[in-house]
């Protein structure tokens, strides 16, 4: 039978398409990997992937072959997981979420499931930058709005209210006089609002959290997440405005990537993701 640390080596150079990233992420040297798929391709009689000096690709049979083997293989690394890790996880999860998430929540959120399972250590990006999730390796990420790509698995887990905030208090706020007041908002919940309008604001953006930062220095109405700004109205330094508006909510996705092996602790955070949810709502 095929040796299972060549298909494992087989399906990463398939996944990230290079050599020499398969080997890094292996950490073994470039020609182990090479030694390993060409072993692969001799067992089997084909071969699997075009190379050039510029770009690895996968051939027909190549194809075939990984859409075939990598469930199984998957299932296999799934199983052997669930064995090694029994009731006690441990391990590093790496995790991919927007700058414009609360820390306070993601730091609530950490904390409370390392309590759980203190053999468990997080690495954290906080990025609004393309992150390729297979490629670099992340076990899951946390979006808004949208989940990103569509080979990707997204699962919505709940959503974020959205509300209008100021440093002054102000009268209610309406579909009839809401022209009147000089409004922020970068995720366009109330663009319909806005057309035909001409900003007077020097500063834009559609990042939350800047926005947040002109609302607490200027006198504007940010329209912003709820959750973003529960700390500066607990300490009096925003108000929450009462509206007759409809404004949508932000749907939040946890994400991950397709096919790919999730140990206990990645699938134990997720629920853990999912519980704190519910019990924040």
């Amino acid at each position: 039978m095929t040796n299972i640390i060549q298909l494992q080596t087989f399906v990463d150079v398939a996944r990230l398409n290079s050599f020499t990233e398969a080997a890094e992420h292996l950490s073994i040297p470039r020609s182990t990997v090479t030694a390993r798929v060409q072993a692969l391709e001799e067992r089997l009689g084909v071969q699997l992937l075009h190379r050039t000096t510029r770009r690895v690709s996968l051939t027909l049979e190549g194809e075939r072959f990984l859409q075939q083997c990598e469930p199984a293989l998957e299932a296999l690394l799934q199983a052997e997981s669930d064995l090694q890790e029994k009731d006690e996880f441990s391990g590093n999860i790496r995790l991919s979420v927007p700058t414009d998430y609360p820390a306070e929540t993601l730091e609530a959120l950490l904390s409370s499931f390392g309590k759980l399972h203190p053999k468990v250590s997080f690495y954290v990006d906080m990025s609004d930058s393309p992150v390729d999730l297979v490629a670099d390796h992340f076990d899951l990420a946390i979006r808004a709005r949208h989940p990103g790509d569509e080979t990707l698995i997204a699962q919505r887990y709940t959503y974020d209210p959205v509300g209008l905030f100021s440093r002054k208090p102000h009268k209610l706020i309406t579909e009839d006089n809401i022209a009147s007041f000089a409004l922020r908002d970068p995720g366009g919940f109330l663009a319909e609002f806005l057309v035909g309008t001409t900003s007077t604001h020097t500063i834009e953006t559609t990042n939350f959290r800047l926005t947040k930062q002109l609302a607490l220095s200027t006198d504007c109405v940010a329209v912003l997440p709820i959750s973003l700004c529960e700390h500066e109205v607990e300490q009096g330094r925003l108000h929450h405005l009462k509206t007759t508006l409809q404004i949508p909510e932000v749907p939040l996705y946890i994400v991950t990537p397709a096919r790919k092996h999730r140990p206990k602790r990645t699938r134990a955070f997720i629920q853990h993701i999912i519980e704190c949810a519910k019990a924040h709502r």
